[in-house]
């Protein structure tokens, strides 16, 4: 029965999430538009506390849990800006990590991102490093780009499946966003995230209902000195499901 009642509330619950979005974007252009240098300020206050903590608690319903390592946490305290490598299967994941982020945080993300209406302008004057596939000249500019933005003091979010997992499980990684990390010289951090699937799979359209809680976990800093870019990928991938298995 209480399934039932969720399913009949998915439309009500995507119309208030889609309303949301476009407002919390609109309060973060704004500020850009105040003052470029509001970056870390709209990612932390608007993508953050704003956007994602609400939506996720309150729209979709689901209870937050959260865990930074400690030594994850130490970096964040003096400002070390961080690659955080984490699974992807639904756009929620994207609300995850901003509400489970020790920092402020931007996305290593595909090109094709600046064309959604609001989030696509909001991303890109915030600092989202936006890289287009298969282009040396445009991941020689994300590299640059990307080491700016870690010298900052902010992390970078990867997803190096490349794309959601059509059944929530974890796909092979590719290397291209682990070669751009390692390039960039900071510190690697792997990240599960848990229970979004479930709400909002690839492909659907309504937020579902679920009784389950949506999770983050963020682990230990990877040793990525005198490493190749597939031992980085390897054990960025085995310290995913490391976590995955703790939830």
């Amino acid at each position: 029965m209480m399934n039932a009642f969720g399913w009949l509330l998915s439309p009500v619950r995507t119309l208030i999430a889609i309303m949301h979005t476009a407002f919390c974007s609109t309060v973060g252009l704004v500020a850009m538009g105040l003052d470029k240098r509001n970056g870390d300020w709209v990612m932390w206050n608007v993508g953050r506390v704003l956007w994602s903590r609400p939506l996720l608690r309150w729209i979709v319903g689901a209870r937050l849990d959260i865990e930074v390592h400690p030594q994850t946490q130490a970096l964040a305290n003096e400002r070390q800006g961080m690659v955080l490598v984490a699974n992807h299967s639904s756009f929620l994941d994207i609300n995850a990590a901003f509400a489970a982020s020790p920092t402020p945080i931007v996305f290593l993300s595909k090109a094709s991102v600046r064309k959604v209406p609001l989030l696509g302008k909001l991303n890109e004057l915030a600092g989202t490093v936006f890289v287009e596939r298969g282009n040396r000249a445009s991941s020689e500019k994300a590299v640059q780009q990307l080491t700016q933005t870690l010298q900052q003091g902010r992390s970078v979010l990867v997803f190096p499946e490349g794309t959601r997992s059509k059944d929530g499980k974890l796909m092979p990684f590719k290397k291209g966003a682990i070669h751009l990390a390692n390039a960039a010289g900071a510190p690697i951090v792997p990240v599960h995230i848990s229970g979004t699937w479930e709400r909002l799979a690839p492909g659907k359209v309504l937020l579902g209902p679920s009784s389950k809680r949506i999770a983050v976990r963020i682990g230990a800093p990877l040793s990525n000195s005198a490493h190749s870019v597939q031992d980085i990928l390897e054990s960025a991938r085995r310290a995913i499901e490391d976590l995955a298995r703790n939830h």
